[in-house]
């Protein structure tokens, strides 16, 4: 399912979507990227948020794997989770670990970062997805 959450700082001001999905073989799902990230990012702007996160949760393993479709969302989870988290695939996907609780893992540290002061990038660098692909 997904969530959204509003923020109001004096750096950023919008809504995060952060949506989970509980597996028992998440490679299954990640093996879908190409396919997930054009999805990600019409349901962020048909919502009209400012970040949307899919994070993959694997319920034998107990990992979590963070879906990025963005420089945003590579930003605020870098700020939320730490430039140590390895992340791949062209800065689409980020190893988070053992978290995999959106509730206690996720979105406290999200919301921890945004109100340290993160603001959204000004350079904003290449989207994972082409919009012209979502027609």
């Amino acid at each position: 399912d997904q969530k959204s959450f509003s923020f109001s700082t004096d750096s950023f001001a919008g809504d995060v979507g952060f949506g989970v999905v509980e597996t028992t073989d998440d490679a299954v799902i990640i093996d879908r990227l190409d396919e997930l990230l054009p999805e990600i990012v019409a349901v962020k702007m048909e919502k009209g948020l400012s970040a949307l996160f899919l994070a993959v949760v694997n319920i034998v393993e107990l990992k979590g794997t963070l879906l990025m479709c963005g420089p945003t969302e590579l930003s605020l989870a870098k700020a939320a989770f730490g430039e140590d988290c390895a992340i791949t695939n062209g800065d689409t996907i980020m190893n988070l670990g053992n978290r995999v609780s959106r509730k206690k893992d996720y979105i406290p540290e999200i919301t921890r970062a945004i109100k340290a002061g993160w603001s959204k990038p000004l350079e904003r660098g290449a989207s994972a997805i082409d919009l012209e692909e979502l027609g």
